[in-house]
């Protein structure tokens, strides 16, 4: 029996596809012309789940310590919590 690695290659390719099932999805949504909150924070959930991969993988940060990684994150987390708001404010 062998065992199985990811080659960081065959790592990247499966994050890759990740993220297009999930541009994928957000798109068919819009497609559909859904809307609501629970529509909003599904796309805002992907938008931030998308946003945490590239900055892991892509851009190299996952093992980045200090004032870099807590900034981009900062951004994947606080803009779409703003988003979130102001959609929800406005639907009130």
């Amino acid at each position: 029996m062998s065992t199985a690695r990811f080659t960081s290659s065959t790592k990247l390719t499966i994050i890759w596809i990740i993220l297009i099932l999930l541009t994928l999805s957000t798109a068919f949504v819009g497609y559909l012309e859904l809307s609501g909150l629970s529509i909003v924070g599904f796309v805002i959930l992907t938008i931030t789940l998308k946003g945490q991969l590239i900055i892991d993988h892509f851009m190299g940060m996952r093992y980045v310590r200090g004032f870099w990684r807590h900034a981009m994150l900062g951004f994947v987390i606080v803009i779409p919590v703003i988003i979130w708001t102001g959609y929800y404010l406005s639907s009130v």
